[in-house]
C-alpha cells in the first residue's frame, strides 16, 4: 500500500472536521492574568488548533477569544507541540456572560 494511501485511511479523531483558517485572536487564563494573542489554523465548534509565541506556565484548561463572533470558549489543551497547541472546546459563553469579572474586563478592552 503506497504511503498516501495509508495516510488517507488513518482514522479521524476529532468529533467535526476543522476547516482551515487564518485569523489573530487571544488565549487567556480564566482569572485574566494571563492575555496573550495567538494566532489560529484550524477551527471547528469543538475545537481549535492555534499558534502562540509562549506557552509555558499555562493551565491544562484556558479561555479562547473568538473576536469576530465574539464568543469566549473554555477549553482543555489536548496537545502541546511548540508553538502550536491543540484545544478542546468544553463550553461556549457570549463575550458578556463570561463568568470570570476580571476577564470579561480584559475581554472589554481588547474590543474597544
Amino acid at each position: 500500500m503506497a504511503f498516501g494511501a495509508a495516510q488517507s485511511m488513518a482514522v479521524e479523531r476529532r468529533r467535526e472536521v476543522r476547516r482551515r483558517v487564518s485569523f489573530g485572536s487571544f488565549i487567556a487564563t480564566s482569572d485574566a492574568s494571563r492575555f496573550e494573542q495567538c494566532r489560529v489554523h484550524d477551527f471547528s465548534p469543538s475545537g481549535a488548533r492555534v499558534e502562540m509565541g509562549e506557552q509555558a506556565g499555562l493551565p491544562a484548561t484556558v479561555c479562547f477569544l473568538d473576536m469576530r463572533s465574539r464568543l469566549a470558549y473554555e477549553a482543555r489543551i489536548a496537545w502541546r507541540k511548540a508553538p502550536e497547541m491543540g484545544l478542546e472546546f468544553l463550553k461556549v459563553y457570549r463575550f458578556d456572560e463570561v463568568p470570570s469579572l476580571e476577564l470579561r474586563g480584559m475581554i472589554e478592552r481588547a474590543c474597544q
